[in-house]
C-alpha cells in the first residue's frame, strides 16, 4: 500500500494512471482477440480472450489497493471522492472488455455472416479507440494538474474528451446498422445466433459507454 501513498503524494492521478495502464493493456488484448475472431483463428483468439479475463482481475486488484491506500488525510488538488468515482468508472472499461471476451468464447466457431462480422469488427475498433483515449485523458489530466491548470493543457484535455464523445456517436450509428443487418439475415440465423451476435455488439458498445462516463468525470473534475 505504501507505494500508492507515495504516488498520491506526488499527484492524485499517478495511481490512476498506473491502473489505467492495465486497463489499456486489457482493451488492447481484446482488440487483438477480436481481430483473430474476425479472421476465424479461434484457437489463438481463445488464448487472448482468457488473457483479457486475467488482466481484468489484475485491474480489479489494483483498484482495491488504491482504494485502501487513499487516506482522507492526504492533501490533494482534487476531491478524494472524485478520485474514487473516477477509478470506479475507469475500472468499468476493463469490466466491459472482459464481458466481450466471454461472449467471443461462448460460440467461437459459429459462422457469422461476413457483413455482420465486418461491422462488429468496426464497432470493436471504434469502441476500443475510446478506451485508449481515456488513458490519454487521465495522463493529460496529470499534466493539467502539474501545469497549475494552464489554459493550453486544459484545452488539450477537452480535445481528447470531445474525441471520446465523437466515438460514442459513431458507435450509436453502427448499433442501428448492425440490428438492421441481423434482421436481414433472419432466414439463416437462429434465435440463439442473433442473441450471440447482438450481445457481442452490446458488450463492445459498453466499452465506449464506460469510456465516455470516465471522460465526463474528468470534465467535472476540471470544472470544480
Amino acid at each position: 500500500m505504501q507505494v500508492w501513498t507515495k504516488l498520491f503524494a506526488k499527484s492524485p492521478f499517478k495511481p490512476l494512471i498506473k491502473h489505467s495502464e492495465v486497463v489499456l493493456k486489457t482493451v488492447e488484448t481484446l482488440e487483438q482477440a477480436l481481430q483473430l475472431w474476425y479472421r476465424g483463428d479461434y484457437g489463438e483468439m481463445a488464448k487472448l480472450a482468457v488473457e483479457v479475463d486475467r488482466m481484468e482481475d489484475v485491474a480489479d486488484r489494483i483498484k482495491e489497493e488504491i482504494r485502501d491506500s487513499l487516506s482522507s488525510k492526504l492533501f490533494m488538488a482534487v476531491n478524494r471522492e472524485d478520485v474514487l468515482i473516477y477509478l470506479h468508472m475507469q475500472d468499468k472499461v476493463a469490466d466491459a472488455a472482459e464481458d466481450t471476451a466471454k461472449w467471443l468464447l461462448i460460440k467461437r466457431e459459429h459462422e457469422v455472416p461476413a457483413d455482420v462480422r465486418e461491422i462488429i469488427l468496426q464497432m470493436g475498433t471504434e469502441s476500443i479507440r475510446a478506451a485508449k483515449l481515456v488513458h490519454r485523458a487521465i495522463v493529460q489530466m496529470d499534466v493539467v494538474i502539474e501545469s497549475g491548470f494552464a489554459e493550453r493543457e486544459i484545452e488539450k484535455e477537452y480535445s481528447i474528451i470531445r474525441e471520446i464523445e465523437g466515438v460514442e456517436s459513431t458507435i450509436d450509428g453502427m448499433d442501428t446498422a448492425l440490428m438492421e443487418l441481423v434482421f436481414s439475415h433472419e432466414g439463416e440465423l437462429s434465435w440463439g445466433d442473433g442473441l450471440y451476435i447482438l450481445n457481442i455488439a452490446r458488450t463492445l458498445s459498453n466499452i465506449s459507454d464506460k469510456a465516455k462516463d470516465a471522460a465526463e468525470r474528468i470534465r467535472l473534475m476540471m470544472n470544480k
